[in-house]
């Protein structure tokens, strides 16, 4: 036993020192002596995967776990084996038996995590990282994956904590800037500004870390130091497109329409970005040629339609025919509302076109500038037949009629600062001398179910098809009250009052601290002072509602 013991120690300095074949006489002596030495049959596993036999390695490994099954060592090095073989549900299997013996270390439970993650298990993952963290706290590799597993899973907020722990495990600076990163996607502008900032002040060289406390300011209408950050992001990366785009956002925010405008075009490289469908033909490069057909294509939201159509027919006036490709959803009323020589669902082809353009670039295409926007209303109108329809449905209701909207869609992942909730809305629906008509359809609904009205409403939303439908219903109220939704574009685009509730990091297109918007005259702006805390404007509106005597002028 002592020759063998001796013969093991010297197989495994010599693999040390990378002397592979003198390990491996030394070991197989040994094993000849101790037949039953997990250590032996495990250095032999090891010997095999660095010489590129995954196969043979997962025979030794076998064995060496035969030999000691209480190791889970030998049991995790047999599972990488299996999976580099392609075989991860063995490897899965094997590590569950290992467990269930009792053979379990953090390690073990991590990797196990790691091949359920990677077999898109991610709640068993998740389950598992958890059971590494019970057994170690500290375990790293488990943090960090745990993280990425919540980001799967689209728990942002759960991700996000689990980045942020890690980064004050680690400490350094790619671990802050995860947990920015992190931060950031959950909505969490305030944690991740602070935890970017540790970032670059670790590391200043890395442009991605500034790009995200770019973000992060903007965010928050932090405008001088986010436009720092973007800056220096640019002068790290030139060619980084989301720094630039995040650059132009924050410009036409602060009202430099035509500097930003240019900047965001950079948003058109970006994967979340690309449009539906490629278009064959040019990009329209902003010149005006007479008798040609630009194709004009919704690249985003309803709401980025409804507010840049504006341009149609300013284009249509300058002799070009223009057409549209777009949701069903809008068809209807820009048919009715005459803007278009054309236009056609995203369902089908285009219509034929000599050059095109995402409608979000018209703003840039077009020159447009603070003192140029083009904002005379209104341009949309709905069909005649649902306008006489909904005119008579709602021509009954006493005092001021005001539609009300409380969710936006949840497609985009700022729906849940963005949307105040039925709750929170719900002091203007018993209002003296005003008559809710609720408007909201899809997510926002399902409020109506825990949270009811404290005064008697008209919920029509079920009634509503589409937008012309909607637009219809509006041109009955006398104002509609609404996040920054579609609906609140539409009440602007029909010259309807329109009270839009803000959050405290609203969009670039509502601008900083106004409580006007130079894109709808007829708009009234309700901003957060606290984040996160609609109480206040929700007051402010209120009192504004109350002092209503009858039906609102169409003025700001």
């Amino acid at each position: 036993m002592t020759d063998a013991m001796e013969l093991l120690r010297a197989g495994a300095a010599a693999l040390q020192r990378g002397d592979r074949a003198g390990a491996e006489r030394r070991v197989v002596r040994a094993l000849a002596l101790v037949p039953g030495h997990g250590e032996g049959w495990n250095i032999l596993g090891v010997l095999a995967v660095s010489a590129g036999d995954p196969a043979g390695g997962e025979a030794r490994f076998r064995r060496a776990s035969a030999c000691a099954p209480e190791n889970p060592a030998y049991a995790r090095s047999q599972a990488e084996c299996l999976k580099r073989q392609g075989r991860a549900e063995r490897a899965a299997s094997l590590l569950d038996g290992a467990a269930r013996r009792g053979v379990l270390s953090p390690d073990l439970a991590c990797d196990l995590g790691d091949l359920r993650l990677g077999m898109r298990d991610v709640a068993s993952a998740i389950a598992l990282y958890r059971l590494a963290l019970a057994l170690a706290p500290g375990h790293a590799r488990s943090q960090n994956n745990m993280a990425e597993a919540l980001g799967k899973a689209e728990r942002l907020d759960a991700g996000a904590d689990a980045f942020a722990r890690l980064a004050v495990l680690r400490g350094t600076a790619a671990a802050w800037g995860a947990a920015g990163a992190a931060l950031l996607a959950a909505w969490r502008q305030d944690e991740a500004r602070a935890a970017l900032r540790r970032a670059v002040a670790l590391d200043p060289s890395t442009a991605e870390h500034w790009a995200n406390l770019g973000f992060a300011g903007l965010g928050r209408h932090a405008v001088v130091p986010a436009e720092a950050a973007f800056d220096r992001a640019l002068r790290l990366a030139p060619e980084m497109e989301t720094a630039r785009a995040g650059r132009g956002t924050l410009r036409m925010l602060a009202g430099r329409l035509r500097d930003g405008a240019a900047d965001y075009e950079a948003r058109l490289s970006l994967p979340a970005f690309a449009p539906p469908r490629s278009y064959g033909r040019p990009l329209w490069d902003g010149r005006v040629r007479p008798g040609r057909t630009l194709l004009i294509h919704a690249d985003r939201g309803h709401g980025d339609a409804i507010q840049f159509i504006r341009y149609a027919p300013l284009l249509r006036a300058q002799g070009m025919r223009v057409v549209f490709h777009g949701p069903e959803g809008l068809l209807d009323l820009f048919r009715a509302s005459e803007l278009l020589d054309d236009l056609s669902g995203l369902d089908g082809p285009p219509p034929a076109h000599d050059v095109h353009i995402p409608i979000m670039s018209l703003i840039h295409r077009m020159g447009t500038d603070l003192d140029s926007v083009p904002a005379a209303v209104p341009y949309l109108r709905a069909p005649e037949a649902a306008a006489r329809r909904w005119a008579d449905r709602l021509a009954g209701l006493r005092g001021v009629r005001a539609g009300m909207v409380w969710h936006g869609s949840v497609a985009f992942p700022y729906h849940r600062q963005r949307s105040p909730g039925f709750e929170a809305v719900r002091p203007l629906t018993d209002v003296p001398g005003v008559t809710a008509v609720l408007l909201q359809v899809g997510h926002g609904r399902s409020d109506l179910e825990r949270v009811r009205p404290l005064g008697p409403v008209l919920d029509i939303g079920r009634e509503l098809r589409d937008f012309a439908d909607t637009a219809a219903a509006i041109q009955a109220l006398d104002i509609v009250i609404s996040p920054c939704t579609a609906v609140a574009h539409l009440a602007g685009a029909l010259g309807k009052p329109v009270a839009v509730l803000l959050d405290q990091g609203a969009e670039w297109r509502w601008m900083c601290g106004r409580t006007d918007s130079p894109w709808y005259p007829t708009a009234r702006l309700y901003r957060q002072s606290v984040f996160g805390d609609w109480t206040e404007p929700v007051e402010r509106l209120r009192r504004d509602l109350a002092a209503l005597n009858g039906p609102l002028q169409d003025e700001p």
